[in-house]
């Protein structure tokens, strides 16, 4: 199962290097890999791939990590309705533009180095199916968890 995580941590590094190592214990496939600072300490977001009965593990254990303060995690959809769009693509690339133009009103989340996560508008989900661009660039998402009671933007500074 293709699966995006998005984590906030505190202000050590080393929690960022205990998460990788998870991921390496449990198996988690990292097909893409972004780190960003903010204020109160780190959010990292990943696209990866593990079994479907793996995910709810992973991402409760992930919630107890000391140091990690939110957990979310998001399915992909890429036939269904999406309200997330993550896009993987150069940091110099118009691809952003590209969605921002088909999505108008959608939020950004996560932005960092070429990777960007996107809350679209309701009643626009069913246009991501439709999205021009490369399948690998673009990837629609639906949001299943998160251990934060009152989501915020993560305040990271866009490449």
């Amino acid at each position: 199962m293709q699966w995006l995580i998005a984590l906030e941590t505190n202000s050590d590094p080393i929690t960022a290097c205990r998460l990788i190592n998870i991921f390496r214990r449990k198996g988690v496939g990292i097909l893409t890999l972004a780190m960003a600072a903010r204020p109160q300490g780190f959010s990292l977001i990943t696209v990866a791939e593990t079994p479907e009965t793996e995910v709810e593990h992973i991402y409760n254990f992930l919630r107890r990590v000391e140091g990690v303060q939110h957990v979310t995690y998001y399915r992909h959809e890429p036939q269904g309705d999406a309200s997330f769009v993550f896009i993987d693509s150069e940091p110099q690339s118009h691809t952003l533009a590209r969605v921002l133009q088909d999505f108008p009103g959608a939020k950004m989340v996560f932005g960092s180095d070429g990777k960007y996560l996107l809350e679209v508008p309701e009643g626009r989900q069913a246009r991501v199916r439709d999205l021009p661009g490369a399948p690998a660039e673009v990837l629609p998402f639906a949001r299943v968890k998160t251990s934060n009671s009152r989501p915020e933007v993560i305040t990271a500074q866009a490449s």
